[in-house]
């Protein structure tokens, strides 16, 4: 499984916290956005696409802007 190249992980974001999804994607960072009574697992896109509302899209092709590292 390999991470889009797009992924944000710069310290810009407020209420958010990065995590990794151990212990069976240790590889596979998110943002853990707080968010009133609940916590929300989102990524970031910086090609544009902005917040997107989940963890793996961004790790197994599933968006169409998707372009893994190398």
């Amino acid at each position: 499984m390999k991470a889009c190249k797009n992924l944000d992980y710069s310290d810009n974001y407020i209420n958010c916290e990065i995590k990794t999804a151990e212990p069976y994607f240790p590889e596979v960072r998110y943002w853990e956005r707080k968010n009133q009574d609940e916590n929300i697992k989102v990524q970031f896109c910086g090609k544009g696409r902005g917040r997107i509302n989940g963890v793996f899209q961004c790790h197994n092709g599933e968006m169409s802007c998707y372009d893994p590292e190398s």
